[in-house]
């Protein structure tokens, strides 16, 4: 048998992950037609049907689904072995991925990666602003910014200090409609919140605050939208201490109110020992951050 292609594997693992070839496609960055193409030659090469195909999709066969695991092993060792062998160099050259929300991305990294180009010119930083965690382990990041723990074995993680967060809005709303003082009277003004995410609206109701989408008159799932509208005086809603401190428009409210701090995290994989730049860049943003410099956003 001839030597099978990695690439194959990794298509094979994420194909039988989603039971669609479009949506592999999606995730692999390819074309749905190159998928088909390598799975009828890995199943050509292997001398059996990988996956039954019907109208609904792709259903991987008993055979098949007894390769995932072996499969994944492959994989995950090919991929440790390419994160090793990209870290050996000392010079500090190439370039660094990082990933961030779009709180951390806008408000914090602009003014540390200005002064860490002065300080290393020949390193390039690539930076990607979501608000989804993405996948260390499969480098589609070098370096994650988090707002949680990781829990992945693979993974290390420094515990930045924490942000506080508080309620605010801007001098103008307060001059207009005036300052609450409890949570219920904050019910009654113009609120700002999440729109579809769930999950950041279940935070807040785990600080005590029970509240629905219907509750805020101005919603949008862009925390830096949010952090705009209560600039300009759409209405009353939480963010960074640092960030409501920055603006001189921005007033913190109900300061009583107690909001469970948000965890700070700086993420990478255990085999930044073996790379270098990474190590120089995890050191240069773990100064930076507890130091929480912001960058003014128009």
């Amino acid at each position: 048998m001839n030597q099978l292609p990695w690439q194959w594997l990794q298509s094979f693992v994420v194909v039988a992950k989603h039971g669609s070839l479009s949506k592999a496609a999606l995730e692999l960055q390819t074309s749905q037609p190159t998928l088909s193409r390598q799975m009828a030659g890995l199943e050509r090469q292997l001398g059996i049907s990988l996956f039954d195909r019907s109208t609904q999709g792709l259903k991987i066969t008993d055979v098949g689904a007894k390769l995932i695991d072996s499969s994944d092993v492959m994989l995950k060792a090919a991929q440790q072995f390419e994160r090793i062998a990209s870290g050996q160099s000392e010079s500090l050259t190439g370039s660094i991925r990082i990933s961030a929300n779009e709180v951390v991305g806008l408000y914090y990294l602009p003014a540390i990666i200005a002064r860490f180009n002065r300080k290393y010119p020949e390193l390039e930083v690539e930076i990607d602003i979501s608000n989804s965690a993405t996948s260390i382990n499969k480098r589609d990041t070098d370096i994650a910014l988090r707002m949680f723990r990781p829990t992945q074995p693979d993974l290390i993680a420094k515990r930045l200090k924490d942000i506080e967060l508080f309620f605010t809005a801007s001098k103008q709303y307060l001059a207009q409609y005036g300052a609450p003082t409890s949570l219920e009277q904050a019910k009654k003004h113009i609120l700002i919140g999440f729109d579809r995410d769930i999950a950041m609206l279940k935070a807040v109701t785990n600080s005590g605050w029970q509240i629905t989408p219907s509750d805020f008159t101005n919603r949008t799932d862009s925390l830096a939208m949010q952090i705009a509208l209560a600039r300009h005086g759409a209405g009353i809603s939480v963010t960074h201490r640092p960030i409501i401190e920055h603006y001189q428009e921005l007033q913190i409210i109900l300061p009583e109110v107690p909001i469970p701090n948000l965890e700070f995290w700086l993420v990478c994989h255990a085999d930044v020992q073996y790379n270098h730049k990474i190590r120089v860049m995890m050191d240069f943003l773990s100064e930076s951050l507890d130091e929480k410099t912001l960058c003014k956003v128009p």
